[in-house]
């Protein structure tokens, strides 16, 4: 059961914490959008209340921002400049009196932080539970009386909301974004504090270090991942998406599976299914897509560098993956469905694009969107280098596609834009392939999988074959093969290294694992 509330208690600790985000990358823009980003060089409890305002409520849909104190950027380049350390006790203390004096009360979370051997203090102001936010136009520390206002962001810039603004405001502040619900089927021991420490590691967050420290319950407070009265805290959809190895037990439909169908009529078909955390599920798919079919032929030209094209780009397949796992409605018990033919990729999920996207735009892969279904889950999948900046996913994919030489991207969707698949066709050079081998005898089928996909594992191999773990007769066809010569161990020393591969002759070095 998933649950939209608006809960009065905000958690807030009188103590600086540290915040879940590598500050470096931060304060260079490295992970986090600019527009999400306020640097200021001091002080500035008024401005700095506007934008926090600002920030909570949230009218782009871009999950809320960071106000950083210490940076100065006149010359439009971020240059810490530090901030007094006897100092961040104060602001941490005028902070609480700022989110008591916005309407309804609203509180950030505050890190003081230290990087290039400056101190910095970073205010980390989500998206608000209860929008829309006002506060005072003209601060005051004891005074909640006087006007008061809507502020908004617009690009990088703190505005005071005009009408239409406000009107707009109050239109997106009715509905949360599914994966900041709470899931009231999960518990709190339902998340794993170590997939949380490994994500704060992989991050870069200094909170890592503190994380061995902090009972589950407080860790989670911090991250903003639970939610609900404190008798009863409840971890929010994001928190099981990510933290949990099973996400599909609270949210039917949370996985990716990866369908080989080397054939129309489905003959030798096989599904290759991929749980976890979110970021595992997309880790793993590629691992797997990569490994099995994907392919790159070279050719030698007159110029220094020989010229190579792959079968389907690898990074234009993450892109489109990532896109899928982050835009996917979970309230939907559908995955997302990667289908492998001699043709084409496919990925598909559900539901589909926005009726605010013209069918025009969708034929010319413009997929622009206003507010994002899973805002927070695209945070993690950027902190985690996997997603990239807002609205740059799907050109990155038609600019990747170009430079490959494959044939542009095609989008499918229906009228009432109930699902969505993305196409990429094989590369012209790959058609001639020999690819449907599954009338041809174990021995060949192994041999042509190798040659088309490398080196693989006895597992990869008996998989991709439509087995379930290691087959006992793929197992003994492949020994056979390597005891006539036809194939060969990566690892000839050791057969029964873990890291070992099969290959075809000559194509690889002997070496020690």
């Amino acid at each position: 059961m998933n649950i939209c509330l608006n809960p009065d208690r905000i958690p807030f600790y009188g103590e600086h914490l540290s915040i879940p985000v590598n500050v470096s990358d931060l304060i260079y823009g490295r992970k986090v959008e600019s527009a999400r980003i306020e640097y200021k060089r001091g002080w500035n409890p008024s401005k700095v209340l506007h934008t926090m305002c600002a920030f909570a409520n949230d009218v782009e849909g871009w999950g809320g921002g960071y106000i950083i104190l210490g940076v100065d950027f006149e010359s439009g380049k971020p240059e810490i400049v530090g901030i007094d350390e006897a100092s961040a006790d104060s602001i941490n203390r005028e902070l609480v009196g700022m989110g008591n004096l916005m309407e309804p009360r609203y509180l950030p979370v505050s890190s003081l932080e230290h990087v290039d051997g400056k101190a910095v203090f970073v205010i980390w102001a989500p998206a608000g539970d209860r929008r829309p936010y006002s506060c005072p136009v003209a601060y005051s520390r004891n005074d909640k009386g006087g006007e008061r206002a809507y502020y908004i962001r617009r690009l990088a810039s703190t505005l005071r909301a005009n009408r239409d603004d406000e009107k707009m405001l109050f239109e997106v502040s009715r509905s949360t974004p599914f994966d900041e619900c709470i899931n009231y089927d999960a518990t709190v021991d339902d998340l794993r504090p170590s997939l949380i420490r490994d994500y704060l590691y992989r991050a870069g967050s200094s909170l890592y270090k503190k994380a061995t420290s902090e009972p589950i319950e407080r860790l989670a407070d911090i991250m903003r991942i639970v939610k609900g009265p404190q008798e009863d805290r409840r971890p929010l959809n994001v928190g099981v998406m990510f933290f949990n190895d099973e996400p599909e037990r609270f949210l039917p439909g949370a996985y990716v599976e990866v369908v080989h169908k080397p054939c129309p009529s489905g003959e030798g078909m096989t599904v290759q299914r991929f749980s976890g955390p979110l970021d595992r599920q997309i880790i793993e798919s590629m691992r797997y897509l990569g490994n099995i079919f994907v392919t790159e032929k070279i050719y030698k030209t007159n110029n220094p560098r020989a010229r190579r094209v792959m079968n389907y780009p690898p990074r234009a397949l993450r892109e489109l993956l990532v896109n899928a796992v982050y835009h996917k409605s979970y309230e939907i018990g559908e995955p997302v469905i990667v289908t492998v033919t001699p043709e084409r990729i496919e990925i598909l999920n559900y539901p589909g694009p926005s009726p605010s996207i013209s069918d025009e735009d969708i034929r010319e892969n413009r997929l622009n969107v206003g507010v994002y279904r899973n805002r927070r889950t695209g945070e993690y999948l950027k902190e985690l280098e996997l997603a990239e900046a807002r609205f740059t996913g799907i050109p990155l994919v038609v600019e990747t596609l170009a430079e490959n030489g494959s044939p542009p991207l095609r989008i499918e969707t229906d009228a009432t834009r109930s699902y969505f698949k993305a196409i990429v066709e094989i590369h012209p050079d790959f058609i001639d392939a020999p690819q449907d081998d599954s009338e041809a005898p174990l021995e060949e089928r192994i041999i042509g999988l190798i040659r088309r996909a490398g080196c693989l594992s006895m597992r990869e191999i008996s998989e991709s074959l439509g087995y379930s773990g290691i087959n006992r007769n793929v197992s003994d066809r492949v020994k056979s093969l390597i005891g006539e010569g036809r194939l060969e161990y990566l690892y000839p020393e050791k057969p029964r290294t873990p890291k070992q591969r099969i290959c075809l002759p000559g194509e690889v070095t002997p070496r020690d694992p």
